[in-house]
């Protein structure tokens, strides 16, 4: 494998640590702790304080990109 396919693929390995990070993060628009905030107002029959629609729909285009990403560096690999 040449050098510039093995940056290519590093690349995208980070990008794909960055996306995972974005999900996670308490400082993150999306990350778990606003699904936690959401579960934690319906126990106690609170109203939502976040759009779950909207967070849900932005976390699945994260997870999408994840795994085209993930698809990007297997047929990388298998060139």
């Amino acid at each position: 494998m040449d050098n510039e396919k093995i940056e290519v693929i590093r690349q995208k390995e980070q990008e794909i640590i960055n996306l995972r990070c974005d999900l996670s993060a308490s400082t993150s628009v999306i990350g778990d702790w606003k699904i936690s905030k959401i579960y934690e107002a319906r126990l106690l029959n609170q109203p939502d304080p976040y759009d779950i629609a909207d967070l849900l729909a932005k976390r699945q285009e994260v997870r999408d990109k994840i795994n085209a990403l993930q698809d990007e560096i297997k047929a990388l690999e298998a060139e």
